[in-house]
């Protein structure tokens, strides 16, 4: 692992593989997904004042190949510091050349002075001199440059800042698993390199596979950045597939070429008849915008670009929070024929099931032919397999639903189940089931084949007064569990967890703590992720979970914040709310 330095980074939220989280780099915070504006200070068209001022930047970017080589600005961030000179106490990361090596084909200083020159400018986050391949570069070639880059990574183990360490490999999926596995061994910040080419050309569903092939093969507590994505357009489907950082130069770039970024695309500003947006720059401008002196155009125009770009991060992080991050690409992968492509084989990325919580507080909207392999829809019917009913309807895109469980998530909130008994002819009272035959079947759904044996016959079921819903169980006068509104989930209380500890053997729904978390379980208070010792991997962010010791005693119960993968490989953040 790379030299210690103050670090550190916890999940808040999630949705597919999305996450939002709170990242702190020696002592700054920032909450990712976040965009890192790069500033060229020999182009310096929004200051990093106005940066954090007017966009509440709390990151940026700069090139320090660029720096290294201009004297008067090396000598100036020499004396004074990175920050200093940029008037800027946010986090400051520094690029290493890369870029100009994929431009240029060659540039004049070495990975070590790179690497020192970050060390010596004082850069939060810095790189070592990878080489971006591009896209279906001749394998041989592709495969030695990536040999180069790993020996640069090496060097770079001891840098005294967060490395910013590039995977390549172009196209070749092989080559980028070999990559993501060095480097995801060493280094916390695992950067996406080599993709610039592909949003250049609209190779979405590349991107997405490269994504995806890094992703499986670094542990799920890497930040993750997408290096050279700066266009919004492609924010949604990176996030989704768990990045945590981009960096654009393109909001500044564009400008310079009088282009008008969209979340949907790009725009020449000359050729619109209308400004589609009411941001702080297309509100007082307009059209006037297209009139104003050149200089001032291309800035206000940057700042038009940055306002598109961070408004888009913070729609994806709302669509995060409200769990409709499927529904928010849908919307967004339709405005081009290439993103629809790479949101089709996003939905074959069959490892984001594992990662995506099995209830969500959205509903589940059928969208078009995508949505038959959402992440949801994986989980469903493998779990759908606990339950034997008699009592089934085909409803697409799930199979074969019992109408016992139609009132749990994603069941309750999807809209072909409403035409159950509406069709002619059918039998009216086909669907009216017992309550005590639906918990059973919720029961082995949610918890196994089996649990819904553990449901007595002299159970007590009673409804909620105001929406008529399920809403506890008891066993004679003692509460065993009550169902929650929002999903129609089973919340087991202590006597039911009890029998389900029973019924299914270690390790089965169990989150194995710590000893030295056991008096704080007791108490009531959650689990934390640095302290689960096993986990069932067969669980889901949001299972209602059994909480035991090293032999197997049940001490709690509680619902599971993170998926099994994250739970094992963060030390940081809470794993289990315990009831």
């Amino acid at each position: 692992m790379a030299s210690e330095f103050l670090f550190e980074f916890e999940i808040k939220d999630k949705d597919i593989a999305a996450r939002i989280c709170k990242l702190k780099i020696n002592g700054k915070d920032l909450e990712t997904p976040s965009l890192m504006p790069v500033y060229n200070p020999n182009k310096p068209l929004i200051t990093p004042k106005e940066m954090k001022r007017e966009f509440g930047c709390e990151i940026l970017m700069a090139n320090s190949y660029i720096i290294l080589k201009n004297e008067e600005l090396r000598n100036n961030i020499l004396r004074d510091g990175i920050h200093k000179f940029m008037n800027f106490n946010g986090i400051i990361a520094t690029d290493s050349g890369s870029y100009q090596l994929m431009e240029y084909g060659n540039i004049t200083a070495t990975n070590k002075e790179i690497i020192e020159f970050q060390e010596k400018i004082g850069s939060d986050i810095g790189s070592f001199l990878d080489i971006p391949t591009l896209p279906n570069a001749y394998k041989p070639r592709a495969l030695e440059q990536l040999k180069i880059t790993l020996e640069r990574a090496r060097e770079a183990r001891n840098a005294k800042f967060l490395v910013n360490a590039g995977i390549q490999g172009s196209t070749y999926l092989d080559l980028r698993e070999m990559a993501a596995r060095e480097i995801g061994r060493e280094f916390r910040l695992c950067a996406v390199g080599g993709i610039v080419r592909l949003m250049e050309n609209y190779r979405f569903s590349d991107l997405v596979e490269i994504i995806s092939v890094i992703k499986r093969n670094i542990p799920i507590n890497r930040v993750v950045h997408a290096f050279g994505m700066g266009h919004p357009m492609a924010f949604s489907l990176s996030i989704a597939l768990g990045c945590d950082l981009f960096d654009s130069a393109a909001y500044a770039l564009y400008a310079e070429n009088f282009r008008y970024i969209t979340a949907s695309g790009t725009k020449r500003l000359d050729e619109l008849e209308y400004l589609p947006c009411s941001c702080p720059v297309c509100s007082k401008y307009g059209l006037e915008l297209k009139e104003l002196p050149e200089r001032e155009r291309v800035r206000e125009l940057a700042r038009h670009n940055l306002y598109v770009s961070f408004e888009e991060i913070n729609k994806i992080k709302e669509a995060i929070k409200e769990n409709n991050l499927w529904e928010f690409l849908g919307m967004r992968c339709r405005a081009h024929p290439e993103l629809l492509s790479g949101l089709k084989r996003l939905t074959e990325q069959k490892w984001l099931a594992d990662l995506d919580p099995i209830t969500k507080k959205s509903a589940f909207y059928l969208q078009g032919p995508e949505s038959k392999n959402r992440t949801e829809v994986v989980n469903v019917k493998k779990r759908l397999k606990r339950v034997y009913s008699e009592n089934r309807r085909e409803v697409a895109p799930f199979g074969k639903i019992p109408a016992e469980i139609s009132d749990v998530y994603p069941f309750n909130s999807f809209n072909s189940l409403r035409e159950w008994g509406k069709k002619k002819n059918e039998n009216k009272n086909e669907y009216k089931i017992p309550d005590i035959e639906k918990i059973r079947k919720i029961m082995d759904y949610q918890f196994g084949s089996g649990a819904g044996e553990l449901i007595a016959d002299n159970v007590r079921i009673k409804r909620s007064r105001k929406t008529k819903r399920i809403r506890w169980i008891y066993e004679e006068k003692e509460l065993i569990a009550s169902v929650r509104a929002s999903d129609h989930f089973i919340i087991p209380k202590m006597p039911l967890a009890e029998k389900l500890h029973k019924r299914f053997k270690y390790p089965k729904l169990r989150v194995v703590i710590h000893d030295d978390a056991i008096p704080f379980v007791l108490e009531g208070k959650s689990v934390f992720a640095k302290f689960v010792e096993e986990i069932d991997p067969k669980l889901r962010a949001r299972d209602e979970v059994l909480i035991v010791d090293k032999n197997d005693k049940l001490l709690r119960t509680g619902t599971l914040i993170l998926s099994p993968r994250e739970v094992v490989d963060f030390d940081r953040g809470i794993a289990v709310r315990v009831r």
